[in-house]
């Protein structure tokens, strides 16, 4: 064989390995035993080839796709039929309302046409479970329009049960904030039962009665460490006001002692007043000088005890008071001690109470208070607002092919990432789910598009990877700036339908005001 002739055979030998690999990877999750062999295959075709192990592995594929009971095409078929089945009985539920009632005939029309492809089906069957959330929801919300049903599974399919866009915005509001807490709480509480329990589900979709027993769960929680609280500050405060008791009987005997010794020394005083009239006397009186001399020496004896017994007692009197000095000192230094130790601590609360514990960055309530003074300085001054959403896409998958540690180890990245890339006067903070919040004030829409494609294009490029798996990670942005007709409920909303536009549209896109081709 002439070498070109070898040569070309190498790579069409190589080319096809490659397509095998590729096209075995895209079918992986059809069969697990398939799914196993197909691994095998993979890892003789990889690198440098070995088509004698390969041969063995295709040997192997041959009698388990012969023996495969069901087919990509029969599963299709029977797919059909059981929606199909699904909403001939949603139909009879709804008998009396005829614009569900409409739609649902609508998707059956559908249902009975050919299907070209599996992915088809899904969006067959993401429209049914529509259908049938809008029924459910019935009583609580109005029957929207059938093109946002037909948009609905679409941003359903891009979003975690954390940020759900749901027919209802109460259950969705709910499910958003209940992730929140449920967040907040497994980072204090990691080996939780319950708390692990209720993060799966809310990540798996609740309806409406598993949603209100997590919520009493989440309750008793919030319940239970007030209550903790309130013990512990009352623990405090009871400390508190013992060390003020001590100090404030020490202060009282203080008071009661240095008035025993000033009574003791005005009698001492008198004592030597008595003293020294005495030997005035004697020297008036005396009319001898041996007589005085004896006089005076006993008067001075008795003045010299006078002085030392008062001398004793200021020095007694001293220590006393030195002694409760130092008393209510020690207590005092306890007292700032405990206060200066509480006080530490409500900051610490005050603290983790606006900040998100997994991302560590601003949580929502320090978001709100951000937002009410910026906006405050808008409506004052007319200087620039703008707010901006953030969204990472496909992040449901993340968590499920990967696990939770991955999908919590890529909101901690792309958190950190996000907020190194803004400048110091910006805001950003953690709405929930994998979603993010930004105030950009002092720039112009037109700046702010340009920073944004900027971020979102950096952040495409970061290298990810789990389990030995590169995986692209990108995120979907809406930001819009404030009017004077705005107010920061119409601003979020406005921000929100531009990112939904951007996860509409293919996602890794950034939607503004002045994206005027979507």
């Amino acid at each position: 064989m002439e070498a070109k002739q070898l040569q070309a055979l190498k790579q069409n030998n190589a080319l096809l390995c490659q397509f095998i690999v590729k096209l075995s990877a895209f079918y992986e999750g059809f069969s697990d035993k398939i799914d196993t062999e197909l691994k095998v295959l993979r890892g003789h075709l990889s690198g440098t080839p070995n088509f004698s192990l390969a041969a063995v592995s295709i040997e192997k594929l041959n009698k388990s796709l012969q023996h495969q009971e069901i087919t990509l095409r029969k599963y299709s078929v029977d797919t059909v039929s059981t929606l199909e089945d699904a909403m001939k009985q949603l139909q009879k539920i709804v008998f009396e309302d005829n614009e569900l009632k409409g739609l649902t005939t609508q998707e059956l029309i559908k249902l009975n046409q050919p299907v070209g492809d599996i992915f088809s089906i899904y969006k067959l069957y993401a429209k049914a479970i529509a259908l049938h959330r809008i029924a459910l929801n019935k009583e609580m919300v109005r029957l929207e329009p059938y093109e946002a049903a037909e948009t609905k599974p679409e941003q359903e399919e891009n979003a975690t049960a954390g940020s759900v866009k749901d027919e209802n915005p109460h259950y969705r509001s709910i499910l958003v904030e209940l992730n929140h807490l449920i967040t907040s709480y497994a980072q204090k509480k990691p080996s939780d039962r319950k708390l692990n329990d209720i993060k799966r589900r809310l990540d798996e979709g609740m309806d409406k009665d598993q949603l209100l027993k997590s919520c009493i769960v989440i309750l008793r929680m919030i319940v239970q460490d007030a209550m903790s609280e309130a013990s512990l500050t009352g623990k405090v405060i009871q400390s508190l006001h013992r060390s003020l008791d001590e100090v404030s009987n020490d202060v009282s005997n203080t008071i009661q002692g240095s008035q025993a010794q000033f009574e003791q020394r005005k009698a001492g005083t008198e004592q030597i007043k008595r003293h020294i009239s005495h030997i005035e006397e004697t020297v008036s009186d005396s009319d001898s000088l041996e007589s005085l001399k004896e006089q005076t020496q006993l008067r001075v004896k008795k003045l010299v005890a006078t002085l030392t017994e008062q001398q004793d007692n200021d020095e007694q009197g001293q220590e006393a008071l030195m002694a409760l000095l130092s008393s209510m000192q020690s207590r005092i230094d306890t007292l700032q001690q405990q206060t200066s130790a509480y006080k530490k601590k409500l900051a610490e609360q005050a603290m983790q109470s606006r900040t998100d514990p997994l991302t560590r960055l601003p949580n929502r309530q320090a978001y709100n208070e951000e937002l009410d003074n910026a906006f405050t300085e808008f409506k004052a001054n007319g200087t620039e607002l703008a707010v901006a959403v953030v969204d990472i896409d496909h992040f449901k998958s993340i968590n499920d092919r990967f696990g939770h540690a991955a999908g919590d180890k890529t909101l901690q990245v792309v958190s950190k990432f996000l907020k190194q890339s803004l400048s110091e006067k910006d805001f950003i903070a953690r709405w929930g789910g994998e979603e993010f919040v930004m105030l950009l004030p002092g720039s112009s829409m037109t700046v702010i598009a340009k920073e944004l494609n900027e971020i979102k294009t950096k952040l495409a490029a970061m290298p990810f990877k789990f389990k030995q798996e590169k995986v692209k990670i990108t995120a979907s942005f809406g930001a819009t700036s404030f009017s004077k007709e705005d107010t920061p409920e119409t601003v979020f909303e406005r921000a929100d339908e531009y990112l939904y536009k951007a996860k509409r549209n293919g996602r890794n896109l950034v939607v503004t005001d002045l994206s005027t081709d979507l």
